[in-house]
């Protein structure tokens, strides 16, 4: 066998072996649980897709991301041993793997009755699912690990930093959302949320490793594919379910967002059984056409593939 052919049987086998492990944590894990409620799954089967570290897309979102915005390669090189007098990790690839959690039907199907705030499950969801999700990357990162691979989790490093931005309002210094683009798993919406096969409603996660993978294909032609309100003007349920008028024609208003969240909807965090530092919402990704799969729509207008929304 060829050395080409040896290396992309090796990239293959990881990568299957990666998918197998991940579905097996979200169904088998007990912490993947509504633990306070009535200990049913918070996240169903994931989705999971791959992207080379080195894309273009990665340098691009630091131009519409965030000026901070970290590439997979910085975030490993980043996570260097050599602080700690070891040798730095052998850089040639770098990869990313990359999940959609979608979230439970009978989470969405309670927070679809929600008119002014999230649902009691979608509130424990929200902070019990991202604990869970945190675990999950642990998990990944200890089996590349034990495969002798560097691999870093960019939302629970050091380097993660979230701050409000003169050029891009709220952003951060990584976006799951803009790692499941490029990994194939999805494209942005009026609401700046991720559709993808499974819906909207979601979370996501991923992990950046000095491996090398197959990139997934990205079965879209552009960054909005999936949403028909920017191509035909079509739709639109998003925008009459937010609470706080955040949803518009021209997309999400990150600032408005941020003070329902933060304020407008404090109150709930005083009713029974809600835990978190906020409230949480959630409503524009439920009650809508694209809540668990992608919309139909009207034939779709050509859309600039030059950018990608935040």
């Amino acid at each position: 066998m060829k050395q080409a052919e040896r290396d992309l049987t090796r990239m293959t086998d990881l990568q299957a072996f990666l998918v197998d492990a991940i579905k097996t944590f979200v169904a088998e894990s007990p912490a993947n649980r509504l633990r306070d409620i009535d200990g049913s799954p918070i996240f169903e089967e994931p989705l999971v897709g791959f992207a080379d570290g080195d894309d273009p897309l990665f340098e691009l979102y630091k131009t519409v991301a965030g000026e901070r915005h970290m590439t997979p390669r910085e975030v490993l090189a980043a996570q260097s041993p050599t602080s700690a007098g070891g040798e730095p990790p052998e850089l040639s690839r770098v990869g990313v793997v990359s999940w959609i959690l979608p979230i439970a039907k009978e989470t969405r199907l309670s927070n679809r009755k929600m008119a002014d705030g999230p649902s009691l499950r979608w509130n424990h969801t929200r902070f019990q699912g991202e604990e869970f999700n945190g675990a999950l990357c642990r998990h990944v990162v200890s089996l590349f690990e034990e495969k002798g691979y560097v691999a870093v989790p960019p939302m629970f490093a050091p380097t993660f930093k979230s701050f409000r931005s003169a050029t891009a309002g709220w952003t951060s210094t990584w976006s799951e959302r803009h790692a499941a683009y490029a990994a194939g798993l999805g494209t942005f919406s009026l609401t700046d949320g991720l559709i993808t096969a499974r819906g909207i409603a979601h979370r996501c996660g991923s992990v950046v490793a000095n491996a090398a993978f197959i990139p997934s294909s990205r079965p879209y032609s552009h960054h909005l594919a999936n949403c028909p309100y920017p191509e035909d003007g079509t739709c639109g349920a998003c925008i009459k379910r937010c609470p706080g008028g955040a949803i518009g024609a021209t997309g999400h208003d990150k600032e408005k967002c941020y003070q329902t969240l933060a304020k407008t909807l404090r109150p709930f965090l005083e009713r029974p059984g809600y835990i978190g530092y906020y409230a949480a919402c959630g409503l524009c990704q439920t009650k809508v056409p694209c809540e668990s799969r992608i919309p139909r729509r009207a034939t779709p207008k050509r859309v600039s593939t030059a950018s990608v929304v935040e």
